[in-house]
Parts: structure tokens; sequence; C-alpha cells
């Protein structure tokens, strides 16, 4: 029964998907329809951030940007291995080097770190906290944060580039993106369900628990803003302990993963749904990759991205998969709609980050 109100759920959020194409077709305006504005050259020649979770669809979506020449995409500036990244490792991690399902990349995925990697190993200004610790901390300024990402930007810049930043970990400091890194966001979002069985499947298929992990890593490491707390109380998920060493904390995740798949899903659950939320109220503009694998989509999505952000790509094969739910799925289901009812609740407290301090050029499209 809560599988067909599932797929119930689906049919309706499609039908509302295809009145907002509709109306954003009708909304988006013509270049030469508008006046240049401080906000009008952010949006068309500022630096482009995407926010995602995992197994969302987002290195398919990061790649378009990197295989054209107007761009300088950074892969994942937030992922803990570009503390330790040296020149022979950047050549080493490939999309053929791990059985990722991710497209066939042209260049390894650092490609673009190579000249600020310093001479003792890791990205120039990248710091440890920055994965994993700082995942929800959205209202203080993060100074070595902003400076990191800007040094990153200013690299892209002095190439007469775009900067374009494709991130896994931002969802859950979107709010923190909005207010103190000015460009243009963008919210990917993909189905729950086809999240979690892309994660579920790789363990199953490889023994590889990563994907599955991260949620109880955030969980485990990352400081929180006081409303956030309450969230994961709200979800019974106060009972994890909390690590100061990463390390520990990514061999507490692993255990957990392997041995407690209930919880590995109530906590999947709990930060994915509060990152969905906070990256859909603090983004500009919001992508379902399902609409983007459908033509009526793209052509709506690609209107927008061309005629307000200066984005001009061809995103005619994307090709998402839809996953069907299974009897085996239902206890997920029931954790994430659980999750994303307490998230829109407590993500309200949020909206002060995003509602004054946001240029009024912000709209939200195709979900």
């Amino acid at each position: 029964m809560k599988s067909k109100l599932y797929l119930l759920n689906r049919r309706h959020l499609t039908l509302i998907r295809e009145i907002e194409d509709l109306a954003m077709l009708r909304a988006t305006p013509k270049p030469d329809q508008e006046p240049r504005t401080e906000a009008t050259d952010l949006a068309t020649q500022g630096p482009i951030f995407i926010h995602s979770a995992w197994r969302a669809g987002s290195t398919y979506f990061w790649n378009k940007f990197r295989s054209s020449q107007a761009y300088l995409a950074y892969y994942e500036p937030f992922h803990e291995s570009l503390e330790t990244l040296t020149a022979s490792s950047i050549g080493a991690a490939t999309s053929a080097s791990w059985p990722s399902r991710h497209p066939v990349l042209e260049a390894p995925y650092y490609r673009e770190y190579g000249e600020l990697v310093e001479t003792c190993g890791g990205v120039k200004n990248f710091q440890w906290t920055f994965p994993y610790l700082n995942y929800f901390r959205n209202e203080e300024p993060l100074f070595d944060q902003q400076t990191y990402l800007n040094g990153l930007s200013q690299y892209a810049k002095e190439r007469g580039l775009r900067p374009v930043f494709g991130f896994c970990r931002s969802t859950g400091r979107a709010p923190w993106f909005s207010r103190y890194m000015p460009g243009v966001h963008i919210a990917l979002i993909r189905d729950a369900l086809g999240m979690w069985r892309s994660a579920l499947d790789r363990k199953q298929a490889y023994d590889d628990v990563y994907f599955l992990t991260r949620p109880l890593i955030i969980l485990l490491t990352s400081r929180r803003d006081p409303w956030i707390a309450r969230y994961f109380s709200a979800l019974n998920l106060e009972i994890l302990p909390r690590f100061s060493d990463s390390g520990d904390a990514r061999r507490h995740a692993e255990e957990i993963a392997r041995r407690d798949l209930p919880l590995t899903m109530r906590a999947f659950a709990a930060v994915f749904a509060l990152g969905t939320v906070l990256s859909r109220r603090h983004a500009d503009i919001v992508i379902s990759m399902e609409t983007l694998s459908t033509e009526a989509g793209r052509r709506a999505i690609g209107t927008t991205l061309i005629g307000r952000y200066n984005i001009d790509l061809d995103w005619r094969d994307c090709q998402i998969p839809v996953y069907s739910p299974r009897s085996e799925d239902e206890l997920f289901l029931n954790y994430w709609s659980h999750a994303s009812i307490l998230a829109e609740r407590y993500a309200a407290h949020s909206c002060a980050l995003a509602a004054d301090d946001r240029p009024a050029q912000a709209l939200k499209v195709a979900q």
C-alpha cells in the first residue's frame, strides 16, 4: 500500500513538473529584454556552483561544462582526496580506474587542479575541515573556505575562463553558499530511490560501501546550526556518537553500513532529504535529472540556461536511470518520506539566510 502511495506521489510530482516547465518557458526573458545590471553580469559571467548529492548524475552534468572551452570546471572541490593530491595521483584517478558508471572522461577527474597542487601535496588552501566538518555550518563566514573557493575562481578568470564548481558535498551548506559565494547556484536533484539504489548496488556488486557511508560520516563529524541539530534529534539520530577524527568516523561508518542497514537508510534519508530541501530553497535554478532526460525537459531547461545564465550546452545524451519501487524498498521510502516532511518544516528556519541576501534574479525551475 505504501509503495502504491509512493507511486501516486511520483505521478503527481510529474504533473507538477510539467506545469512548471510550461510556466518556465513563458517566464524566461529574452536577453535583449533586460537592461544590464550587476546582477545580470553575475548571472551571465559569474562562477557557476553545481550542488548535488552523490549518485545523482552530477559527474555527467559537470563534464558537460568541462567539455566546453568556455569553462574551467573543478571536480568535487571539497573531496577529501584533495588534501593529499599529487601530480601522480591526479593521473591515476580516471573514470576507467574504478566501476563508476560515470561517462567516459577525456581527462582524469582532477586535471584542473594540476597547477594548484603544493610541492608537498594537497591543493592550495584546501583544509581537512571542508569535506564533512563544515557540511551544515551555514551561519559563519568561514573565511578559509571562502579564500579557497575564491582562489580557484580567480585561477580560472586569469585564464579567461568561467569557473564551474561541481560539488557532491555542498547541499547541506546551500544557505552558506547563497550568502557568501555570489554566482549562479544550480541545485541538481534526482529521485531519492535512484540515489539509494545506486549506492546500495555498489555494496552488493563490489562490496563498496563508500556512498553508503558518506551520510554517516557527515552525521558523525559535522558541526551543525541549532535548528539542524533539532532536525536530526527529531529523527532519533542523536544516538550516533560524535568524532573529531575523520579516520575514526570513517571506520565507524563502515561498521554501521555493513551491520545495520536500517540505520544506514535512516542516515542516508536524513542527510540527503535535508540537503535536497536546502539546495532547492537557496538555488537560482533547480534541475531534476529525470526531467533533463526527457525531450521536453531538455528544451525547457536549456532555454532558461541560455537565456538567463548564458549556459549553452548539449544535453541530448542525458539518460538517468529511473527505478521502480520493489517490496524491499518500502523501508527506505518510509524513512525518506518522514525525513522529507521534517526537512521542509525545519528548513523553513533557514529562509532568512537566503531571502534577504540573494540578488533578485533567482528563478526556480523544472523539477
